[in-house]
């Protein structure tokens, strides 16, 4: 589909910093401002899906809307495909894709094969090979049989895949998905993510946006974590489960548990880690295990005192990561 054949990044950015600045209060007196990013360093390699995760406010979206020149930046610069996203936008908008979660950004009361007939004339796909680029791209996102049933008697999940159709009716070299399953039923973003998958095979490129943590696990072979407008970490699954303490994780419930108990579980080996949670009367404490040494059996006789102590393992999940790497900077 795309021709990414150029050398250098997909993406680039360099002390990337968006402010927003308003009013409030008595006659609008009182003026705010609010950083949504603070000075991103990011890269980017080209023919893969690249995935960014993040707290509601973290700043993906933003992030994501001056990637795609929709906004721009108060400081720093951000290369897309080797070209300035500020000073190249004409150069670069015919060689994107940008598809943004939810319902909106389609025309619900013309067909979804009129809404494709718009969007090609907006981005310039010759007249010549307009209707068979629309019937390629509603095969690939299994439209077809409804292309020409209106938008409003879509289902959300079939609104989304409309979206992507869209996304890619023009051959981008990079697309862009800001949240692209979020609020479809499990069938419907298990489609999706296997559309999206596909995609690769074509030479695109992929930013992903989500908070989905399954999802950019099954979907991306690298990752970064923005929190408060920050990368906190830039990797691999397999590297950010190092970072945050080991690829195992036990846990361990009970009433509760004694300071000295906890020192005990501090000593074993290859423990980096403990998290504490309170869930009603029971308390569980998490584990971050670097080494193999130390087992769910050798825990429960480091605590001979409770009797009904529940302990499991599990291999830690780019859940545990997120949480632990957003506390840590929340804190």
């Amino acid at each position: 589909m795309a021709l990414a054949s150029q050398d250098g990044p997909a993406i680039e950015t360099r002390g990337l910093t968006r402010v927003f600045q308003s009013r409030k209060g008595f006659l609008f007196r009182e003026r705010t401002r609010t950083e949504a990013l603070k000075g991103v360093d990011l890269t980017v390699e080209r023919g893969a899906i690249f995935g960014l995760l993040g707290p509601n406010g973290a700043g993906k979206t933003t992030f994501t809307k001056i990637l795609s020149t929709l906004l721009l930046p108060t400081d720093g610069t951000a290369l897309v495909l080797g070209h300035d996203v500020t000073k190249e936008t004409e150069w670069l908008r015919p060689r994107m894709g940008l598809v943004l979660g939810g319902e909106r950004g389609l025309y619900n009361r013309i067909s979804g094969r009129d809404n494709l007939r718009y969007f090609a004339d907006l981005y310039g796909v010759p007249l010549a090979e307009r209707e068979r680029r629309i019937r390629e791209v509603l095969e690939r996102v299994d439209l077809l049989d409804a292309a020409d049933r209106r938008v409003e008697e879509y289902s959300r999940g079939m609104k989304q895949k409309l979206h992507l159709a869209r996304g890619i009716l023009h051959r981008p070299e990079i697309l862009f998905l800001d949240e692209p399953t979020i609020g479809l039923d499990p069938k419907s973003a298990r489609e999706t993510r296997k559309l999206i998958r596909s995609l690769v095979s074509d030479g695109v490129t992929i930013f992903l946006t989500t908070h989905y943590m399954f999802e950019a696990e099954e979907l991306c072979p690298k990752l970064a974590i923005l929190s408060k407008g920050r990368i906190v970490a830039r990797d691999t699954v397999d590297n950010l489960r190092a970072l945050i303490g080991g690829d195992r994780t036990i846990e361990v419930e009970d009433y509760g548990f004694e300071d000295r108990e906890l020192a005990v579980l501090r000593g074993l080996p290859g423990v980096s880690k403990i998290v504490t949670e309170e869930f009603g009367p029971m308390l569980r404490l998490t584990l971050r295990i670097r080494t193999g040494e130390t087992t769910v059996d050798g825990v429960r006789r480091s605590l001979p005192g409770h009797p009904e102590l529940a302990v499991r393992e599990r291999r830690t999940s780019l859940e545990d990561v997120y949480l632990d790497l957003v506390d840590e900077e929340v804190r």
